[in-house]
């Protein structure tokens, strides 16, 4: 049986030694600054954060599973060891954020900016961009399994040696792209994406 939710709950930093840690499960943390801290770790299960700032904040080591952040800032922190599952970002401030190497599981993404967000060797698995600002985003190396990209703004982003199955990118805007002729085997597009694509190739069509 889960714990009830615990509502207006605080992040609390639990210190042992120089070891520095949040550990939190089935809680409603809302309108706390956590801006430029420095953590070894961040745990959370079954929370609710709500105008939460982690904004220039470094943390070493994560793992977040059944979460939902809504309206919280990540911009520009530094997450290394990132492990999320379940967990949705929603209205959420991601810009600069680096999340290099990151695994991604069963996690949503709505109206979320993440423009010039660092995901580099990333592993993506059955996750869903809705409607997110995706600009200059680097996916460099990434791994996408059953990910749809729809309605986003994926202007300039860096899809080069990505590993891809079942993606798809209908309805999103792609101009300025960049991506190897590998990315086109396991991706789903639109038309007028994929006359983009097949100029960026050289590949003439005509009618």
């Amino acid at each position: 049986m889960k714990k009830p939710l615990v509502y207006n709950s605080k992040l609390e930093v639990e210190i042992v030694g120089s070891f520095q840690t949040v550990d939190v499960e089935r809680k409603s943390i809302k309108n706390q600054n956590f801006s430029g801290r420095e953590l070894d770790e961040l745990r959370a299960a079954g929370c609710l954060f709500e105008d939460v700032i982690l904004s220039q904040s470094e943390i070493s080591e994560g793992k977040v599973t059944d979460c939902i952040f809504t309206k919280c800032s990540f911009a520009g922190a530094e997450l290394n060891n990132f492990f999320f599952e379940r967990t949705e970002f929603k209205s959420s401030w991601m810009q600069g954020v680096q999340l290099s190497g990151a695994l991604f599981r069963d996690c949503y993404f709505k109206s979320c900016k993440l423009n010039a967000a660092n995901f580099r060797y990333g592993k993506f698995k059955n996750c869903t961009f809705d409607s997110c600002i995706l600009h200059e985003i680097d996916f460099l190396g990434a791994q996408f399994e059953n990910v749809d990209f729809l309605d986003c703004d994926l202007r300039e982003s860096q899809f080069s040696q990505v590993t891809l199955k079942k993606v798809s990118l209908k309805g999103s805007q792609i101009a300025g792209i960049s991506l190897g002729k590998e990315f086109l085997e396991e991706v789903t597009v639109d038309t007028a994406q994929a006359i983009y694509l097949a100029s960026l190739f050289g590949l003439k069509i005509e009618d």
